[in-house]
């Protein structure tokens, strides 16, 4: 059943919003159903043509729909800078859950900046945990949820899905926080993934970390307690694996001693030929040590 579409912003609005926001008039009926396999389009489908926006008619944007126990408004637009940026907001059992996304000019799918995501918000009562368009790399697009605890985003690349989880708790000066990201291909199998998980309690701290990619896998485990740290990594690819274990010292916070151990590395059989070089720009000078101890001052 179709009810009035519901243009107005919420609240107030300053001229420069409206000035910079071309409405698009959206199709006052659902298009319900449909066959997927045979390319015909199935569910809620919003569609109109942008030269019939006008923002002081209330019929020419807008679209709101009641299916099923479930409550829909859409609204899109044009930004002055030519983006294309819409918003859905549905009520499904009585959740409320609002999905923004920002096409730019040459009709590619980008996350909406915060400024978009604002302007879109005044258009709905409650916008505060939008799903919102993101992207995670240059080559992939998905939608992540904003504000909410735990943080879902699911993205699709070139020829990759990309699941990302983060959760945290907090409670006073005790914290505990977790993240998990997976790559896997359009057959489910995993590409990528990595795991992160920290914890900290006033002044002390330990987080660890998991990741691979390919043949390569690195772990990392880091504890700290005052003033001092302790910090170890491992890395291994195929045969080849490097590790490191280092003991930091802090007595300000423009001092630290660090102590290191890196067990794994070797010098080269044949040491590196230099061609040349400037006076005023030496080449560095490799180093090899398994022992290293390091004094770090940061001038102000």
């Amino acid at each position: 059943m179709g009810l009035a579409p519901l243009t107005r912003p919420i609240g107030q609005s300053s001229r420069t919003d409206l000035d910079r926001f071309h409405l698009i008039p959206l199709s006052s009926c659902p298009i319900l159903g449909g066959d997927t396999a045979s390319g015909q389009p199935s569910g809620v489908v919003f569609s109109g043509r942008s030269f019939e926006a006008a923002s002081d008619n209330t019929l020419s944007c807008c679209g709101r729909y009641n299916i099923r126990n479930s409550l829909h408004q859409g609204i899109a637009g044009i930004a002055d800078d030519g983006y294309l940026i819409f918003a859905v907001n549905s009520w499904v059992s009585g959740r409320r859950c609002t999905v923004m996304g920002a096409f730019d000019p040459v009709g590619k799918p980008v996350a909406p900046t915060k400024p978009q995501q604002d302007l879109l918000g005044k258009y709905f009562p409650s916008t505060e945990r939008p799903i919102v368009l993101d992207t995670k790399a240059k080559s992939d697009i998905g939608f992540k949820t904003n504000g909410l605890n735990p943080n879902v985003g699911v993205y699709v690349g070139n020829k990759t899905i990309i699941f990302d989880v983060h959760a945290r708790l907090a409670d006073g000066k005790r914290s505990l926080e977790g993240g998990a990201t997976v790559t896997t291909d359009f057959d489910g199998k995993v590409q990528d993934q990595a795991y992160t998980l920290a914890a900290k309690d006033d002044k002390a701290s330990l987080s660890a970390g998991y990741e691979r990619k390919g043949t390569q896998t690195i772990e990392s485990l880091e504890a700290s307690w005052d003033k001092w740290s302790l910090a170890g990594k491992r890395s291994r690819n195929g045969a080849s694996r490097d590790r490191q274990l280092d003991l930091s010292y802090r007595p300000t916070d423009k001092i630290t001693i660090k102590a290191s151990w890196r067990p794994d590395v070797k010098p080269p059989s044949t040491p590196p030929r230099i061609t040349s070089y400037s006076i005023n720009n030496p080449p560095a000078v490799p180093n090899y040590s398994n022992y290293m101890i390091t004094l770090e001052i940061k001038l102000p």
